[in-house]
């Protein structure tokens, strides 16, 4: 990793000399860089003339490389460094862990990081568990997701063709990867079909997220199943909030009795909660992934309730056809000075009958399964 690192202070070097000013005979450039933050400053020595600083280049990604190369090969998190360049080609490099750093967000300050490897405790993994069984019920998930399909079909003047089913084995083997069996609810769905993609073309069924086959629901619960990390500036002062309703939804950013079955493609994902918080029932959904990392919301008591919630839709006239594809509208919702939110409003193509309110993403009525 040194000659990575050499290799980038030379390139920088290159550009240096490049701009530098006539008769110059030395550069310096003092720089701070790790994950997500990089400071730098510096410029030419002249002689007989003042200090001339660096003007229109930026360092940014180079200077990330360059810490990269030097936290590969070291183990710092954030990199201190001074270099400096003669005309010569000659450098001369100082690297050294930089514990001290400007604190960001509220108020200015500065922050001490001793140990990088240390994580914030989340407060999710200390909760009491849950203790009422599952509201899901295999047979009545079925059922309504034949209904459901059904209602799609008569919508769209055709049946919709989904993939063939998962086999009782590739469920026992992805249960075994996953160390939790699925919800019995959810795992019936994956015996009428693996997901809802046929090649690159997915239905997106479950509230506009694409249905994920069973092998991506292995792959997305081990990316996902701990705490995202973006590094010490920016989650020195992370808090993660509670779910609505209150103490059903461990408060973490993420928990290895997740289980994302349906993706926004966008990091964030619909999932069964196998290890819910106090007031939660296993089997529940929650929505989780990259914009939920500080707050994990609770969608439904169960991907049956999630079903029945989408039949009621397509009762109420909730929906948008749009290029052969049907849609749940997205809620339009206000955010006041305060941080505050006004009352979602449907969007529904002829308006809706419904009380809409926000449920993870989710718009829809209120009904005896939301509360």
């Amino acid at each position: 990793m040194i000659e990575v690192a050499e290799q980038v202070v030379r390139r920088i070097g290159t550009e240096v000399a490049r701009r530098a000013p006539e008769g110059w005979t030395e550069a310096m450039l003092n720089c701070v860089a790790g994950v997500g933050v990089s400071s730098r400053s510096g410029g030419y020595t002249v002689a007989g003339e003042p200090w001339q600083p660096f003007v229109r280049y930026d360092f940014y990604p180079e200077l990330l490389n360059l810490a990269e190369a030097i936290r590969a090969s070291r183990g710092w998190e954030h990199a201190g460094m001074e270099v400096r360049w003669r005309p010569t080609g000659e450098f001369d490099l100082v690297a050294f862990p930089d514990a001290v750093t400007n604190a960001h967000g509220y108020g200015a300050g500065f922050q001490v990081v001793l140990d990088h490897d240390y994580r914030l405790p989340q407060p999710g993994f200390r909760q009491e568990p849950g203790t009422a069984g599952p509201a899901g019920d295999p047979y009545l998930a079925v059922a309504r997701f034949h209904a459901y399909m059904e209602r799609r079909a008569s919508i769209l003047g055709q049946p919709e063709q989904l993939p063939p089913p998962a086999s009782a084995t590739a469920l026992d083997e992805a249960e075994r990867r996953l160390v939790t069996p699925l919800p019995a609810d959810l795992r019936a769905l994956y015996l009428i079909a693996d997901g809802d993609g046929n090649g690159y073309e997915n239905l997106h069924l479950f509230g506009n997220n694409l249905w994920l086959s069973l092998e991506g629901l292995v792959a997305s619960q081990a990316e996902w199943s701990e705490p995202l990390w973006f590094g010490w500036d920016l989650e020195w002062d992370a808090v993660v909030f509670d779910a609505d309703p209150a103490d059903t939804v461990r408060r973490c950013g993420g928990h290895p009795g997740w289980l994302p079955f349906a993706s926004g493609q966008d990091g964030n994902f619909l999932a069964v909660d196998t290890a819910p918080a106090c007031k939660g029932r296993p089997g529940q959904v929650i929505q989780m992934g990259r914009d939920y990392d500080h707050s994990p919301e609770y969608v439904a008591d169960s991907v049956t309730s999630l079903l029945g919630h989408y039949l009621d839709l397509l009762e109420e006239g909730a929906y948008e056809v749009r290029d052969g594809s049907l849609l749940f509208p997205e809620p339009e919702v206000d955010f006041d000075c305060n941080g505050g939110t006004a009352q979602p409003r449907c969007r529904a193509s002829g308006g809706c009958r419904c009380q809409f309110r926000r449920r993870a993403g989710l718009v829809g009525p209120t009904r005896p399964w939301q509360r």
